[in-house]
């Protein structure tokens, strides 16, 4: 039989090609032997016999909810002894759900041979590249019991954060909603009837009051155009941040903004502290796993300040120096990294990190979103002021006028 292999070599680089043995087992023998390690190994048979399936796979959207599920679920069973595979049938047994459609779909992978990590990237387009690299730096380090529970908790952190962003954005936007009723109740009904007020008693409206009514004009006669033009920039907005170079000021924006900045900046430390010591842990060499988190980051400006590093770190340098060089971590997180080097326990160091990290960053959550509502509060507050001002101005401007 012809197998299909994707293997890890000494270096860390990602071999693959077609390998003939008599069985799987007899394949798996045949790469370790020439020091290879197989991240998944596939029948060429079976594949083709599979391809509709699990081009049908791929189409399997899960919430938020049901990944942390499955992600606590998982943990658990790992945790009580099981393997993965009696776990994902465990899981496959017990619900009826989308978790239970996932678990049937993954331990066919893995009864394939496809490790776990690998499996989810092809079940379910849910599962990103952060959270694959992590279950996979659990499956080499032997430790993805304990994986599958800091992801479950930086999962419930990260769904808890939207969570509060939507709460006190809830009171703002009825203010909002409100204060554009009122606006527009103003312009198209209140102020036409001054209007005409004024005309029968042959008295010129006052400037604010015409160009209120040129307003009112323009969105009775011109709804349609206005609408046209707000979905259009949308549309464009749509396609723009799309584009990379959108992204990459958007990002760096994100890193910028007073607030926004301090969870950014902490997220970002903790996803690199816990991914890199994980991997480290694992046997991974540092040069692939740094590789690893970068391609697990998603802000493109912090993106390229770590390949920047990577690089200098391939030309010899040390971590931290690189990492102060590019400037992809404030100075504590270097001095940090510096400890692990100097102390020559590198992973642990950053494990112990990300732990008192997770601490920092939900403090730091905490803090922003309690600031969010009040100054929203006063942005709304000034707004509706300024309107009830400039209308209780063309009221009063309106009686003085037909008084003389």
């Amino acid at each position: 039989m012809i197998f299909a292999f994707q293997a890890l070599s000494a270096d860390g680089s990602v071999k693959s090609g077609s390998i003939e043995a008599a069985d799987r087992g007899d394949a798996l023998r045949q790469l370790a032997r020439r020091g290879l390690q197989a991240r998944s190994i596939q029948s060429q048979t079976a594949e083709i016999a599979k391809s509709d399936t699990r081009s049908a796979d791929n189409l399997l959207a899960l919430s938020k909810t049901d990944v942390i599920r499955f992600t606590e679920d998982m943990g658990d069973l790992l945790a009580s002894g099981l393997q993965v595979e009696q776990a994902l049938q465990a899981m496959e047994n017990r619900s009826a759900s989308k978790i239970g459609t996932l678990a049937t779909r993954v331990r066919a992978f893995v009864r394939d041979g496809v490790p776990l990590s690998a499996a989810l990237r092809q079940a379910s387009p849910s599962f990103d590249e952060l959270y694959c690299n992590m279950i996979a730096a659990g499956e080499n380090s032997g430790a993805l019991d304990d994986i599958m529970d800091r992801l479950a908790r930086h999962l419930r952190l990260m769904e808890s954060v939207h969570a509060k962003v939507v709460g006190a954005l809830i009171y703002p936007a009825f203010l909002i909603s409100a204060g554009g009723a009122l606006a527009l109740v103003m312009v198209t009904y209140l102020l036409p009837k001054l209007a005409s007020l004024l005309t029968g008693s042959g008295k010129e409206p006052p400037f604010m009051i015409k160009v209120s009514l040129a307003l009112s004009d323009l969105l009775k006669n011109y709804w349609w155009l206005l609408a046209l033009a707000l979905a259009c920039i949308i549309m464009l907005l749509f396609a723009l941040r799309k584009t990379p170079a959108f992204q990459s000021g958007w990002h760096r924006l994100l890193i910028r903004m007073p607030g926004i900045r301090d969870i950014t900046r902490t997220r970002f430390e903790l996803q690199f502290f816990e991914t890199l010591g994980s991997l480290l842990r694992g046997g991974v060499p540092l040069l692939h796993a740094l590789e690893l988190v970068r391609r697990a980051v998603t802000n493109l400006h912090l993106k390229h300040s770590l390949t920047q590093a990577e690089a200098l770190v391939q030309e010899g340098a040390s971590l931290s120096s690189a990492m102060k060089k590019t400037q992809a971590l404030d100075s504590q997180a270097i001095d940090v990294i510096r400890i692990g080097e100097d102390t020559g326990h590198l992973a642990e160091v950053l494990g112990k990190a990300a732990t008192r990290m997770d601490t920092q960053l939900s403090r730091t959550i905490e803090r922003v979103t309690a600031l969010i509502q009040p100054c929203l509060l006063l942005v709304m507050a000034a707004l509706v002021g300024t309107l009830v001002y400039t209308m209780v101005n063309i009221v009063f401007s309106t009686l003085s006028q037909l008084r003389h």
